[in-house]
């Protein structure tokens, strides 16, 4: 006999007309027949089709039958009362983890974040996928700080791995209760976080480049590819995002000068960045001379890398590093910063950036205007100098 067989069974035994079922992947509760003192109704168990699944199933049961068959409550409201929902909820479906994972993914993807496919894959899926496998066990957790405690095992001695984990089930979890309809229970607090979560990653330290070592790189991917090349020159020289490759066009300042434009908008919490001018904060080579490559009055006519479909491709931190890692200037560069115990990746263009203008004695509040972001975050996130722009300066005063 299958597990469906004896589950159906044992959902019958001693209730009569009580019955479950398969209804799109998750578990349905039926009640029919003329001897019942009931209107014939279903509802959905918050469960999956699942063997592992049927002792929970069971328990559910069992607690309901009494309300229904001696209150004559429906059934419904009684799978609410006993898994502790409000009455103002009782409209909502109850649904099982796996769909609620989609649900989540969804609301991240074409929500208020609408991160990109790359970062939901990288993120979130690895640690909402081992959850999704957790709560399908026969020892399934009971609530939200055992499901923490349970799926941060599979990182062990990984740091930046646990601390993803927590923020990822977090928000899973907060997303089954509010918007699913799941007990509070589910709900993963900061103090769970930080009883189960161990000691905190180590925060690496951002690599910036030197004027002359961007100008190396570029020049040369530029002997090999002059569109990538451009996509550099344009970072470095603007102090790009990556992702805002894809917002770039030329539009008129108040004296009718034509500049670059950026019409995305970060999200960073409630706050979404304005759009902005973006400003030149030209290099310097060897011999000292300013190092720029008129990319403004080229751009509407500038070789950037196509797509398959013959058009400028969608450009963004992913695609970037995918280019960067196999390119023999960067492999070295990477190599070096690992060496000095700092972190290069295709943000380091901003932070270079950011570096040079305060080396240029630009106003801070100047700087954040043109990145794009506030005073707080440019303080707390962004490198304003290094070793070397310090010595300078220090140099320069003892002169």
């Amino acid at each position: 006999m299958s597990w469906e067989e004896g589950f159906k069974n044992a959902v019958r035994q001693g209730r009569r007309g009580w019955n479950v079922a398969n209804n799109n992947g998750r578990m349905q509760l039926k009640l029919r027949g003329k001897f019942l003192p009931l209107a014939p109704q279903t509802a959905n168990l918050p469960f999956p089709w699942h063997p592992n699944k049927q002792a929970d199933a069971l328990l559910l049961i069992n607690r309901v039958y009494g309300p229904v068959m001696d209150r004559k409550q429906s059934l419904k409201q009684a799978i609410i009362d006993v898994l502790g929902q409000s009455d103002q909820k009782a409209h909502l479906v109850l649904k099982g983890w796996p769909q609620i994972a989609e649900s989540l993914r969804v609301l991240r993807m074409e929500g208020v974040n609408q991160i990109l496919p790359t970062t939901w894959r990288d993120n979130w899926e690895p640690y909402i996928n081992h959850a999704l496998e957790v709560l399908a066990t026969r020892n399934q957790p009971s609530d939200g700080h055992e499901l923490l405690q349970k799926c941060l095992m599979n990182w062990q001695g990984r740091p930046s791995s646990r601390a993803a984990c927590c923020l990822a089930l977090k928000n899973f979890t907060e997303h089954a209760v509010v918007r699913h309809n799941m007990p509070s229970s589910w709900l993963i607090t900061q103090t769970s976080i930080k009883e189960l979560r161990g000691r905190k990653p180590e925060k690496r330290i951002k690599a910036t480049l030197t004027d002359s070592e961007c100008l190396a790189l570029i020049e040369g991917i530029n002997n090999r590819n002059p569109a990538w090349a451009n996509v550099l020159r344009l970072m470095v020289q603007f102090g790009l995002r990556p992702i805002e490759l894809q917002y770039l066009t030329l539009r008129e300042d108040h004296n009718g000068e034509s500049r670059l434009w950026c019409s995305y908008r970060k999200v960073s919490g409630p706050n979404k960045c304005e759009p902005r001018f973006l400003m030149s904060s030209p290099l310097l080579d060897s011999q000292g001379v300013k190092v720029e490559w008129n990319l403004i009055s080229s751009y509407p006519l500038l070789e950037l890398p196509l797509g398959k479909d013959g058009n400028r491709r969608k450009l963004n931190g992913h695609y970037v590093e995918v280019f960067l890692k196999t390119q023999p200037e960067w492999i070295k560069l990477k190599k070096e910063y690992e060496q000095r115990g700092e972190w290069l990746r295709p943000y380091t263009f901003r932070d270079t950036y950011s570096v040079r203008c305060h080396r240029l004695r630009f106003e801070t509040a100047q700087i954040c205007r043109a990145m794009g972001h506030g005073l707080a975050a440019h303080s707390r996130a962004y490198r304003s100098a290094t070793d070397q722009t310090m010595f300078e300066a220090f140099d320069q005063l003892s002169a």
